[in-house]
């Protein structure tokens, strides 16, 4: 039995290659590759054996040679039965620019990973170090074995050819997965579902410490929800999600506790079951405020040894975070791909009052609250704040004044005192019925972006009724 063996990285060869002699057989390397096993006492052949030449074109050149694919891709005959290669470290060459990427941009590895993957019937393909206890453990492989492996290497293949598009040739809209897991269940428990990362990309798993739990594709959904908007809360702001949108969100005030209570106190009813999330650190004495009510999810940056002791006989998931936000959001549906720039940066464009009513510090700087909670809100989307703080939602309707009257009728439920809140629109009001519908309820300033071919006519409400207009000039729909 014949070995061919060309790594670039080289973790754990000596054992792995020094184990496959034991096994009966015979190495073959490139020129690095047989130096290191060599100097270790191992004994392998140099390729050149086969090829009649050692390396061409400045060393770019080692195995492409006729007599070396023929003994990987022949269906008969003498061949290579195992074939062990990894590949230049590109991801690794980006940051020092384009000419370490072009000489870390890996061909021959490239092209053997394809033949003995072609051949997988015959011929078994490692692709990474981390391969060799598995290859040793199901020795002698089975074909189903060797289709696994050369599922794999060709996987690699395509992550790679991904990061060079992407990173050499600025082609922005290539994608590949790893990391895939299957979950246990989709959206709804007969729907099979897995979850991963874009290769080669930044993510928000990237950082996420699942300390318990096992999560499900609408943890998973929820889960980047809740992030969004604690982190638009700001430093030690607190947001409560359910069904990703937000049903409490509060800025820091004058301690976690009390910050958390007023999240909580924005809709203690939709918060049952929900997705807590604390942009900063949950303690022992927030862990206490937090453990009698029922929670799907616990999110913070940081949860003390002390508070998971708290937290031992709850059920919900624990989990701790780090936030990211990606430069691009992708959607992948029935076949569509849908990509668009993330919705990141200050959520409004130039603030400007239309009203002879001018709004106070307080009221600008609770538009300036209201604006990053609702930019995660679902269309049509129209939410009352007070205070820095979410008291009332109009999530998902149809109707823009329907939202409006349920942002008004949920506050009342929780016995928030509608006088002085502000209601803030992610899109313009076309009419002014969800004005008016505010205006009845003591609200006396509005935030919407602006643009409606009536607008004067909400303009022309709230100066009859004493309130101020500010336009944001952004349209902050979540679809």
């Amino acid at each position: 039995m014949k070995a061919l063996l060309s790594v670039s990285d080289k973790s754990n060869l000596d054992e792995f290659a020094s184990s496959l002699l034991k096994l009966g057989y015979v190495l073959y390397a490139t020129s690095g590759t047989a130096k290191q096993l060599s100097e270790k006492g191992i004994e392998v052949h140099e390729l050149s054996e086969i090829t009649g030449f050692s390396e061409l074109a400045s060393g770019r050149v080692k195995t492409l040679n006729e007599k070396i694919f023929e003994m990987i891709l022949a269906p008969t005959g003498e061949h290579f039965d195992l074939v062990v290669v990894n590949l230049y470290p590109f991801g690794t060459s980006i940051p020092k620019g384009v000419d370490a990427m072009v000489e870390n941009f890996d061909i021959g590895g490239v092209a053997l990973m394809r033949a003995a993957s072609k051949n997988y019937r015959r011929v078994t393909i490692i692709s990474s170090p981390t391969q060799y206890n598995e290859f040793l453990e199901k020795y002698p492989l089975a074909i189903e074995d060797r289709r696994e492996f050369a599922k794999c290497a060709m996987e690699t293949v395509v992550r790679y050819d991904t990061n060079i598009l992407s990173n050499l040739f600025d082609s922005p809209f290539q994608i590949a997965t790893e990391e895939m897991k299957e979950l246990r269940y989709g959206e709804n428990p007969h729907q099979q579902a897995w979850a991963g990362k874009v290769a080669n990309m930044p993510s928000l798993f990237d950082n996420l410490n699942v300390i318990r739990g096992n999560l499900s594709y609408n943890n998973y959904i929820d889960l980047m929800s809740a992030v969004e908007v604690a982190t638009t809360c700001g430093e030690n702001g607190v947001a409560i999600v359910k069904h990703t949108n937000p049903c409490g969100a509060s800025k820091f005030f004058e301690d976690l506790v009390k910050t958390f209570e007023r999240a909580l106190s924005g809709d203690p009813k939709s918060a049952f079951g929900g997705v807590l999330c604390v942009n900063g650190k949950i303690d022992s004495t927030l862990a206490k405020s937090i453990k009698p009510h029922f929670w799907d999810m616990i999110l913070a940056r940081d949860i003390t040894a002390e508070a998971r002791e708290l937290f031992k006989r709850k059920s919900a998931s624990l989990i701790e975070f780090n936030p990211y936000l990606s430069e691009k959001e992708w959607r992948i549906v029935n076949g569509v791909i849908l990509v668009q720039e993330s919705n990141l940066g200050t959520p409004y464009g130039e603030l400007r009052c239309v009203t002879s009513r001018k709004p106070s510090v307080r009221e600008m700087d609770d538009v300036k609250f209201g604006l990053g909670v609702i930019k995660n809100v679902k269309s049509n989307a129209v939410i009352l704040v007070k205070d820095k703080m979410l008291i009332g939602l109009g999530a998902g309707q149809p109707s823009r004044v329907d939202s409006a009257n349920l942002a008004i009728k949920k506050a009342k439920e929780f016995g928030h005192k509608t006088d002085g809140a502000l209601m803030i629109s992610d899109g313009f009001f076309p009419f002014q019925d969800s004005v008016q519908a505010g205006l009845e309820n003591g609200i006396k300033c509005f935030a919407e972006p602006g643009g409606s071919k009536r607008d004067n006519e909400s303009i022309s409400a709230c100066e009859e009724g004493d309130a101020s207009m500010i336009f944001t000039s952004k349209r902050l729909f979540k679809h």
